[in-house]
């Protein structure tokens, strides 16, 4: 379907005062590629169209009613035969805001092909991935979607898409710029031949700013029995993903293409409890990373770009993850939108509460030591009353938490502590410098547990546990709180005149 409000290259008639201008016959697309930015409503077009021509001056009409297109960014250039045919100038008809003009004089009769480039609005992109677990939850296939909306007005058929990830920043936006009337003056003059391809060569260095990483969809015209491919081509810091195809990117319909498909990615469940949600019990997570697949000896497999990780950074988008029972049935288990993901780094999916790992927290010991108050008389009722101001003081707890395991295999369990002030961890690195400090802190000690030990933030703790089925762990440490100025001073005067 084609819509009215298509930018067409309408053909203008000779007039009078040009005896030799002639038709020029306006062909379907070759071809169409988008390079769409989501952090700005702008994407970036390049059609290519095969015209013919005549010996003589071919006028080429541009329209673009009723879409968001820039006019002040359009561009039309000549790929071939550049010796025989020229583009000689830019002109706005009078009275409308929605068409350029542009005369060419050929030299030569045949066709030639030609690219017009501009920007536009309305046209953006979302991604999103479906991971289905195996039974034992050590794998996974991963499959990659990315979902392209277009409300620009325009359908662009037989396309390329390029989704791009970073930030850039535009001074005006692109919707605005499609509403702005016919340009003229010194706008004009951006289209001249030579400032023009200045323009174009920025717009091209956009492709590949701001630390971005790119996300292609280019062509293949054999692609009828076989099977669409990714190429995933890093460029310094930038990554481009090719999946081989074109697409009809149709107005108002969203288009969903693969963007990765992998099998056998490996899989870990992590049993996690943490203060943050009440540390009552443990939550299951399926953690995979952004890495290579390896092989059985751990060499890097020779997979193709769409069907290996590590390649390139992952957007951010919505993760599903579902898991297939022994009878091949499937459940959902879990989903969690995650943040753009770079090469080598991990993605958590919450799968839900689990029961099969339980925790027992009790205080084995409390005490109080290191006291330091003032002493001081308040008069009350004709008589003086012995008061003290409590300064500093250190307050230890002994904690035991018992940890059971009821899975019938090994499993990896993360147990997170908040902690009421500024950690000081003696762990499994050592003592730190500053334990015998007197400053205010919790001092926590877990340098007996037998485990991997690491300060998340300021005031968080976390430690880890590779368990086997069945067995019960014991985990005992103490924190001391160094409680300093605690209450306010009400002894300040170094005398107290005594009661008469």
């Amino acid at each position: 379907m084609k819509y009215a409000s298509t930018p067409l290259l309408l053909l203008m008639l000779a007039t009078a005062a040009f005896a030799s201008v002639d038709l020029v016959t306006l062909p379907t697309r070759e071809g169409t590629q988008l390079t769409i930015y989501n952090s700005e409503d702008i994407t970036m077009v390049r059609e290519h169209r095969l015209l013919t021509v005549k010996p003589g001056i071919n006028r080429i009409q541009f329209s673009w009613a009723n879409t968001l297109i820039d006019p002040t960014s359009i561009d039309f250039r000549i790929l071939d035969h550049v010796d025989q045919v020229d583009l000689l100038d830019t002109t706005f008809p009078s009275g409308r805001n929605d068409a350029l003009q542009w005369n060419i004089r050929s030299g030569m009769a045949g066709k030639i092909p030609v690219e017009i480039r501009y920007f536009t609005s309305g046209i953006t992109w979302k991604a999103d991935y479906v991971g289905m677990a195996n039974s034992d939850e050590t794998e996974m296939g991963l499959t990659g979607y990315v979902r392209v909306y277009n409300n620009s007005g325009e359908l662009y058929d037989n396309a390329q898409v390029r989704l791009v990830v970073g930030t850039i920043n535009l001074v005006e936006k692109i919707a605005d710029l499609a509403r702005r009337p016919a340009p003229t003056g010194e706008i004009l003059q951006k289209f001249r031949k030579g400032k023009k391809q200045a323009l174009y060569a920025e717009m091209d260095m956009l492709v590949a700013d701001e630390g971005a990483a790119l996300f292609e969809c280019a062509a293949d015209d054999d692609l009828d029995d076989r099977r669409k491919q990714v190429k995933k081509q890093g460029l310094s810091e930038y990554f481009i993903f090719t999946i081989a195809g074109r697409e009809d990117i149709k107005h108002q319909e969203p288009k969903r293409l693969v963007s990765m498909d992998v099998a056998d990615v490996p899989l870990t469940a992590i049993y996690k409890l943490t203060d943050r949600d009440g540390g009552q019990r443990f939550t299951k997570y399926y953690r995979f990373k952004n890495k290579k697949l390896l092989d059985k000896r751990g060499k890097e497999q020779d997979l193709p770009d769409m069907e290996n990780l590590g390649v390139s950074p992952l957007p951010d988008g919505m993760v599903r993850l579902f898991s297939e029972y022994a009878n091949r049935d499937l459940a959902y288990v879990g989903g969690t939108s995650t943040k753009y993901v770079p090469i080598g780094d991990r993605v958590e999916v919450s799968v839900g509460a689990d029961t099969d790992i339980t925790m027992i927290r009790r205080v084995k010991d409390q005490g109080i030591s290191n006291v330091i108050a003032r002493q001081y008389k308040r008069r009350l009722d004709d008589e003086w009353v012995l008061y003290y101001d409590l300064l500093d003081y250190d307050e230890t707890f002994v904690y035991e938490e018992e940890i059971v395991s009821g899975k019938p295999m090994d499993v990896e369990a993360e147990i997170e502590r908040r902690f009421n002030a500024n950690v000081i961890l003696w762990g499994s690195e050592g003592k730190p410098k500053d334990w015998n400090s007197n400053e205010a802190g919790a001092y926590v000690d877990l340098h007996e547990v037998e485990s991997r030990i690491e300060k998340v933030d300021q005031n968080h703790v976390k430690y880890f546990l590779d368990m086997k089925p069945g067995r019960k762990w014991t985990v005992t440490y103490k924190v001391t709180y160094k409680r300093r100025k605690v209450g306010p001073e009400l002894n300040t005067a170094k005398h107290r005149e005594s009661l008469r």
